[in-house]
């Protein structure tokens, strides 16, 4: 049965769920990581990814959105040196205490986050039927 034979009430059910899917992959790592990991069992145990999608949406980044969003909002890191009772040095970042590199590691961490959740997004299908004919192609 392809998806226009099925009734529009099925095809409105996948669609919230593949949505929730999504939602809890990228973003559920704020419900004390439990919601990610829910996403990813929704993932794994649904036909409507293929195998390298699954791995995208659990591998490539942990946590989904998350990750991201809470290093951007989080509070930096410092480290001061002090030579002689005077500060020397203040080096402060997220992820790298080296400015260029931080902001480089924070805008790589978005860029592929938000490539994951595009993938997912555009990437869920109708689950595949196996037909008799099938394993003749």
């Amino acid at each position: 049965m392809t998806q226009m034979q099925l009734p529009a009430s099925s095809r409105q059910r996948q669609g919230w769920t593949n949505l929730a899917t999504v939602l809890l992959v990228q973003l559920g790592a704020f419900l004390f990581v439990v919601g990610w990991l829910v996403g990813v069992l929704l993932l794994w145990t649904s036909d409507h990814w293929r195998l390298r999608d699954k791995v995208v949406g659990t591998v490539l980044i942990p946590g989904g959105l998350a990750v991201p969003i809470f290093l951007t909002f989080s509070p930096e890191r410092c480290t001061t040196v002090i030579q002689g009772g005077i500060v020397a040095s203040e080096q402060c970042g997220h992820l790298s205490y080296v400015p260029w590199l931080d902001t480089t590691l924070l805008i790589l961490l978005w860029i592929v986050s938000l490539a994951s959740a595009s993938w997912l997004v555009h990437s869920a299908r109708e689950p595949e039927i196996d037909t008799p004919d099938s394993f003749l192609t």
